[in-house]
């Protein structure tokens, strides 16, 4: 018998399932009230007028440009370095591969405003290194507005692009690269031909990963920034001066190069084959190394890629714990005490709660939206998976800003409240897992799912006893990434948080953009103490079920 098909049939099996009708009502409301609503408020808020003042001020342009320049140099310096740190882990023989590993996941841990804090304490104008420079040599280091923000949102972001990078090159089947080597292929070309264009996905994927995170900045640029200001800091201090028209003008323009990033990285991809999964044997073939005289040059790079993180970190903590390190490098732990254990700054807590119940929400939603993506036939289900994946491609800034226009005013008004910190951070995490989710969801067999329904389970009953304990891995692995980012986030909530739910990443930009450097760093410190805290309990409970600390 042939199985009907059409919008008639897929809503007449909705209304015989109860349960899959609530899921796709549920989902349709959440993501046109808190994804579509707020960019439609956001394109109607910015007016004509406000275009006509953004063009009209060329401070406004030389803030697009910088922002467009100086993001692309990081995202371009971020990437060239992920890769060749993930290669020299997977091509070399180079000694302390797990110990590199290790210094490359650290810097997750921490915000990436703590960057350009630690980069204040080395190389500010009062910084160890400039006061060094300074008194030995009368040489006064200036490193504020490019060329200070090129360093440190290179080394911010680097670890992104070296995580998405190294899951690439370790995928990467030897069987090619040992044919390419027995027709006569060696060393750079070789690299050239066969490594370096398999690796392609994970390198364009890394390049717009960092893009995104570059444009969406404003701790960094803030702090370190001077004069040369860009977009995302122009958007903040319109938003203080009550200029949400203004502000909307610049978001929208914000979301410009992030589309064609997205735009781009498609269009390459879309024009070759990059599959080494062929279904030939290769187990046994060893990887084709690099040689000693490589290997040395990639011990080097690594080596000082590694100092320079240990150095951020080595500042942050000596800070923390003295008493004004520099000049009274009394052993304390007062300022711990009052910014972190204190009543009066609940930053490190707020940070906490509100990721781990922000990390639950964005799973859960993801869970569901995989589930009747991938499951159920019903109508709207293309513009569904569009709204779901749509935060991914825009700035966190963006995300905060339409939020707050949308929702600081009737007919629904969150401003000021818990709630909206939490769904920010659940739109900007939730499409990762959505992604995840719904590929696990297709490697698994429908009639599993479908038996159960013949036997009378209902699809929530369905959802959480035979679905999630199959994709048990895959739900814990996103929690732990969503609540990894969402202690560290700063660009996407700071138009949203209020002096009772400030969190750990704005007290970090607070202090230092105030200059209580000791402060800023022990808030630094106890929220990665804090994430690495909670970490080691996920670890505890589910084991081998996921990885964290395996490097």
């Amino acid at each position: 018998m042939k199985e009907k098909k059409g919008i008639g049939e897929s809503i007449n099996r909705l209304f015989k399932d109860p349960s899959s009708l609530v899921l796709v009502l549920t989902s349709f409301a959440f993501l046109i009230l808190f994804v579509i609503y707020p960019l439609v408020v956001v394109v109607f808020t910015s007016g004509f007028d406000n275009w006509a003042t953004f063009f009209s001020k060329a401070r406004y342009g030389k803030a697009l440009l910088n922002t467009v320049v100086s993001s692309s140099l990081s995202a371009f310096t971020a990437t060239v370095f992920g890769f060749i740190y993930a290669y020299a882990i997977h091509y070399s023989n180079i000694r302390g591969k797990k110990f590199f590993r290790f210094i490359a996941f650290i810097p997750l841990l921490a915000p990436s405003v703590m960057s350009g804090l630690a980069f204040l304490l080395l190389f500010g104008r009062g910084g160890m290194i400039s006061q060094w420079l300074n008194t030995n040599f009368n040489f006064e280091l200036d490193l504020y507005g490019l060329p200070g923000l090129w360093i440190v949102q290179t080394i911010s972001y680097f670890p992104l692009a070296y995580m998405t990078i190294t899951g690439v090159l370790r995928a990467i089947s030897p069987n090619l690269e040992i044919a390419a080597q027995n027709l006569g292929a060696r060393g750079f070309k070789l690299f050239r031909t066969i490594t370096l264009k398999l690796a392609l996905p994970g390198v364009i994927n890394a390049f717009l990963l960092v893009a995104i995170n570059c444009f969406a900045d404003f701790g960094n640029p803030k702090l370190i920034g001077g004069n040369y200001s860009l977009l995302a800091v122009e958007i903040y201090g319109e938003i203080i001066n009550n200029e949400a028209g203004l502000a909307s003008v610049m978001g929208i323009i914000l979301v410009i190069p992030a589309l064609i990033v997205f735009w781009v990285q498609n269009k390459i991809l879309s024009k070759g084959s990059y599959s080494t999964i062929t279904g030939k044997p290769v187990s046994g073939l060893k990887r084709i190394t690099t040689s000693k005289r490589t290997d040395a040059l990639l011990f080097s790079f690594n080596s000082l890629i590694s100092l320079f993180i240990i150095s951020m970190f080595a500042i942050t903590i000596l800070f923390a714990f003295t008493k004004n390190f520099g000049r009274d490098n009394t052993f304390t732990l007062d300022h711990i005490m009052k910014v972190v254990f204190s009543s009066s700054s609940p930053a490190v807590l707020n940070s906490l709660v509100l990721s781990l119940i922000s990390a639950l929400l964005a799973v859960a939603l993801a869970l569901v939206l995989a589930y009747i993506v991938v499951r159920k036939p019903f109508p709207g289900k293309r513009f569904l998976d569009f709204s779901a994946v749509l935060p991914i491609a825009l700035p966190g800034t963006f995300v905060g800003l339409a939020l707050i226009v949308a929702f600081s005013k009737g007919p629904i008004v969150l401003q000021g409240s818990a709630a909206l910190i939490v769904i920010a951070m659940l739109l900007k995490q939730m499409p990762v897992g959505y992604r995840g989710l719904t590929a696990s969801f297709k490697q698994v067999d429908k009639s599993i799912e479908e038996a159960a329904t013949n036997l009378g389970a209902s699809s929530r009953k369905t959802l959480t006893t035979i679905v999630f304990p199959m994709l048990q891995k895959t739900v814990v692995a996103n929690f732990v990434y969503a609540f990894m980012k969402n202690m560290n986030t700063l660009s996407t909530i700071i138009f949203l948080i209020t002096p009772k739910w400030v969190v750990a990443a704005v007290s970090i930009f607070n202090y230092a953009e105030t200059g209580t450097y000791y402060w800023a760093a022990a808030v630094a410190v106890g929220l990665m103490g804090a994430t690495l805290g909670t970490l080691g309990v996920i670890k505890l409970i589910f084991r081998s079920k996921v990885k964290i600390f395996d490097f």
